[in-house]
């Protein structure tokens, strides 16, 4: 997520989520999850609850067995920008073969450019958060807006000039 945001009467941090799910695809899980996050609510028949440890748990009322799932904030430490230039110290890790649509991800390690440092909002601890959002929901190169991608140079960029984004590449296991 770019930005904090709400569901209902429960709070998002801006940043990436771990999602667990029960009873349905992780496909259901983050069509409902990114659904939620746009309307601002839980439609009727959900509930939605902050629990423990920062776990938000969305359950689907009167199903047997449950349907439910919950979104946990990830606090790793992303990547931060070196004091000159566009890279990203330190890198992202993979953890296995992966891809965004047409775009193949092979499993280890990866620097983070960013396009320019005129974008704003967007700096390398958002880079990395929105990189590890594309790997975990958006399998099939469908990114949520206003992001798109040039699968040939590893890019992700947010309007029609590839100067709003950043780029990833592999540098080893």
């Amino acid at each position: 997520m770019l930005h904090n945001d709400h569901i209902s009467a429960v709070s998002f941090p801006a940043g990436p989520y771990q999602m667990v799910n029960s009873g349905m695809w992780c496909a259901q899980t983050t069509k409902y999850f990114q659904q939620f996050l746009n309307s601002g609510h839980v439609p009727s028949g959900w509930t939605v609850k902050l629990l423990s440890r920062k776990r938000r748990r969305f359950t689907k009322l009167h199903t047997n067995p449950t349907v439910d799932f919950q979104a946990t904030p990830i606090s790793d430490p992303a990547p931060t920008p070196t004091p000159s230039g566009l890279s990203c110290a330190g890198s992202f890790r993979v953890l296995h073969n992966h891809h965004i649509g047409a775009m193949k991800l092979p499993a280890g390690r990866y620097t983070i450019k960013l396009a320019s440092h005129d974008t704003p909002g967007l700096n390398c601890k958002v880079a990395s958060n929105e990189f590890a959002s594309f790997l975990e929901w958006d399998w099939n190169g469908v990114l949520p807006r206003p992001w798109k991608m040039n699968v040939g140079a590893k890019s992700f960029y947010m309007s029609a000039f590839s100067s709003d984004g950043f780029s990833v590449r592999y540098v080893g296991g």
